[in-house]
């Protein structure tokens, strides 16, 4: 038993010391290792910033814009205007089309610096610390299939058309012809607007509702007989459908009677880039370009 017990203690002993050795190995091991990982953690470093320096003009990084705005507005300054900014400015819009509601939502959520909305923005907004910035005031224009042989409605004649009462060109001086009426998505600004000012308390009844406000210029200039309303846009958009007069009154008149008025919004005290892209929007040079297509600018 002696003998067995000191083979056991023996072994203990020899374990231990081979255990400690190993352990002592396993140390030094991740020392040096600690050692290598902390070299290479600081030559990416290095690297990371040389690329910054490098892809970034005047070693800063490029700014982000978030613009979330209504599709008429953006009909209004499109694409091409946005584009300018950008090459100007060398900053970078992350733009979102949609309707006036959901760009609201997405600045109260944090998702966009400034909203273009046709919504007149709440008092109750105001108090929580958004700016309301008015930019132009458009006509909200009737439009027809180009086929379409009227060119003149009275408003009463529009309450009966887009209330579903009159259903047929014939009844307002036109040809045999169904009428069919197509009207924006329910969320938007040109719907609760043409609600408001057209048809006043009589509910709308249509065939077609669209997704998005501007599409239905897409949809009338395809579909004969069909009538609908929208901002008034750019030449090159409404050549494809006929804008109607509105009792015998021309979208370019002084007493056109339908109009709606574009603001950007934004939130607390704006940054330089929302600054400058505020003052780019409401510049004498964007103003005289907005004279030119019928559209009126409102100075902030």
């Amino acid at each position: 038993m002696k003998t067995q017990f000191k083979n056991q203690k023996e072994h203990h002993l020899t374990y231990l010391t081979v255990s400690w050795d190993t352990e002592k190995k396993r140390v030094k091991g991740g020392s040096i290792m600690k050692q290598k990982l902390s070299k290479g953690f600081k030559r990416s470093c290095l690297i990371c910033m040389l690329l910054i320096f490098v892809a970034a003009p005047n070693g800063y990084a490029k700014e982000i814009l978030g613009f979330s705005t209504s599709a008429q507005l953006y009909d209004i300054y499109p694409g091409e205007v946005l584009k300018q900014f950008e090459a100007q400015t060398g900053t970078t819009i992350d733009l979102t089309i949609t309707s006036s509601a959901a760009a609201m939502q997405r600045l109260f959520n944090g998702m966009s610096d400034v909203a273009g909305t046709a919504e007149r923005v709440k008092r109750t907004v105001v108090d929580y610390g958004y700016t309301e910035i008015p930019i132009c005031s458009a006509p909200l224009v009737v439009i027809a299939h180009p086929g379409t042989s009227v060119g003149d409605l009275s408003q009463a004649q529009l309450q009966d058309i887009f209330s579903g009462k009159i259903k047929n060109w014939k009844e307002v001086g036109g040809q045999d012809e169904e009428i069919i009426v197509v009207v924006p998505g329910k969320d938007t600004a040109a719907l609760k607007n043409f609600s408001q000012l057209a048809l006043k308390r009589f509910d709308i009844r249509y065939d077609i509702m669209t997704y998005r406000s501007t599409m239905v210029v897409q949809i009338v200039s395809h579909i004969p007989g069909s009538i609908s309303f929208i901002t008034k846009g750019s030449d090159t958009r409404d050549v494809a459908v006929s804008i109607l007069k509105v009792n015998g009154q021309t979208h370019t008149d002084k007493d056109y009677p339908y109009f709606q008025n574009f603001s950007l919004v934004i939130k607390g005290k704006p940054s330089k880039t929302v600054s400058a892209f505020v003052d780019f929007l409401t510049s004498e040079k964007m103003q005289k370009t907005l004279t030119e297509n019928g559209i009126a600018p409102q100075k902030p």
